[in-house]
């Protein structure tokens, strides 16, 4: 099965910022406060829901074309103390993925379920360390390159800690209740050259923090205020209009068209005390036909529809492992009527 799914940005990285009114900030700072040694726990929900078909010289006639995967993973986050601290606003963090789990879904039966599986179950036990910036930017990534990954759960495992900061996110100038702003980022992942995420942000309020999480974890958490930001999604053609080919894809002999949109939104709870954020949901949708054509005339299209949901929250200080839910494969099982209640626009 053929995966070209770009994830939606959880927060805005390497940003083009529209212009703002400058305005001093009303309150604390909403970056992180790293503190070395510092050690929190996420509960992290990720689902994906593919209605997708490939044609073409090279299509799977066999393949799905609607596959349903959803990951729940319970991850222990560390600041550690390292040669990053030195820079400014930046800081080394540890991840831990004390469980890690998956269960996938499909209308046909598929050969793949039982290794995609595996990848999300290799994660249990396993670390990775990053570096997180001031602007909230998630650079050096280390640990995932001694695993077996398609891009599908790499961009699972890697989009939930660009949701870790709002930092990247925000103005130079601060922000208030109220405001709002527009960032782009360039959508370079896609098989389609020239896209980009555009992102208008809103600071809506300042609110109990204990309102975006469940009642068990709620009434085990610091009574601290959040600032609640909403993030409305666009995936757009800034550029003029030309050849769409990837500069990647045209040192490989391959050549794209088509069409790629997308939309999406996302509602984060960030913690005015600590700046870490305390909730981010998150969900987009993807439409795309795409073909893509080899030097030798191989070609495969691409058609359909990606949507994602997503959802991290913070966890009480030393909450007890809860047992992960059983990973289970099934074929010929309608997918489920819904998604997770509880999320990411990136």
């Amino acid at each position: 099965m053929l995966v070209l799914i770009a994830a939606a940005p959880a927060a805005q990285r390497k940003q083009k910022k529209n212009a703002a009114p400058a305005a001093p900030p009303s309150g604390p700072s909403l970056h992180p406060k790293l503190v070395p040694g510092e050690v929190m726990r996420y509960q992290v929900e990720f689902q994906t829901t593919s209605d997708t078909k490939a044609g073409g010289t090279v299509a799977d006639p066999e393949g799905p074309s609607r596959v349903v995967i959803t990951w729940n993973a319970k991850v222990r986050l560390e600041v550690l103390a390292g040669q990053d601290n030195t820079k400014l606003g930046t800081q080394r963090l540890r991840t831990t993925y004390e469980q890690s789990s998956a269960s996938v879904q499909s209308d046909s039966p598929d050969p793949q379920t039982d290794a995609i599986i595996k990848q999300y179950q290799q994660l249990e036990g396993h670390s990775i360390e990053f570096t997180l910036a001031a602007d909230g930017s998630v650079t050096a990534v280390t640990g995932l390159e001694s695993l077996q990954y398609d891009q599908s759960a790499v961009n699972a495992a890697q989009q939930w800690m660009s949701q870790l900061s709002a930092g990247g996110s925000l103005p130079s100038a601060g922000v208030s209740p109220g405001m709002t702003w527009s960032s782009e980022q360039n959508a370079d992942s896609l098989p389609l050259a020239g896209l980009a995420w555009r992102t208008d942000s809103t600071y809506l309020r300042n609110e109990s923090c204990a309102r975006a999480l469940p009642a068990s974890s709620a009434s085990n958490q610091p009574d601290d205020t959040c600032a609640v930001i909403l993030m409305s999604l666009t995936l757009s053609s800034p550029r003029a209009k030309g050849d769409a080919t990837p500069d990647d894809f045209k040192r490989n002999g391959l050549q794209s068209s088509g069409r790629w949109t997308g939309s999406g939104d996302s509602l984060s709870y960030v913690s005015l005390r600590t700046g870490w954020v305390v909730s981010a949901s998150q969900t987009s949708t993807q439409d795309m036909d795409v073909n893509i054509t080899s030097a030798l005339g191989a070609n495969v299209r691409y058609a359909g529809t990606v949507a994602t949901h997503s959802q991290i929250s913070l966890l009480p200080p030393d909450s007890p492992a809860a047992p992960a839910p059983p990973a289970e494969s099934s074929s010929h099982t309608p997918p489920p009527s819904s998604v997770p209640v509880a999320p990411q626009p990136r």
